[in-house]
């Protein structure tokens, strides 16, 4: 909406609410464990958890600075917020990650 008296932006006009969304955001994880009775009183349980399972990239909103020059486009990944490294890799080293683990319960 531009104001009569000064010829500047004043506002958004008739945009709807929501109307602009940026990408969403897909994570899979999962984990698989199996325990094993061993004998009265002591088991072994044998794990896998895979963090970002299908290796899905995220990508963040798009540039909304209007002067820049990359307005409207995604110019970054988001950072994965769930892994065992936690999310201080950043988007674009945001790997599929396995880990591991055994446990003796006695």
């Amino acid at each position: 909406m531009v104001d009569p008296t000064s010829g500047l932006m004043r506002g958004l006009g008739n945009q709807n609410r929501n109307q602009y969304r940026g990408p969403g955001y897909f994570n899979t994880d999962l984990s698989v464990l199996k325990s094993f009775r061993v004998r009265e009183g002591m088991s072994l349980s044998l794990g896998a958890q895979f963090f970002n399972l299908f290796n899905h990239p995220n990508f963040a909103a798009p540039v909304s600075d209007i002067e820049s020059p990359f307005f409207g486009q995604i110019t970054n990944m988001v950072s994965v917020p769930t892994s065992i490294l936690g999310s201080f890799l950043g988007g674009d080293a945001s790997p599929r990650l396995i880990q591991l683990h055994g446990e003796i319960r006695f």
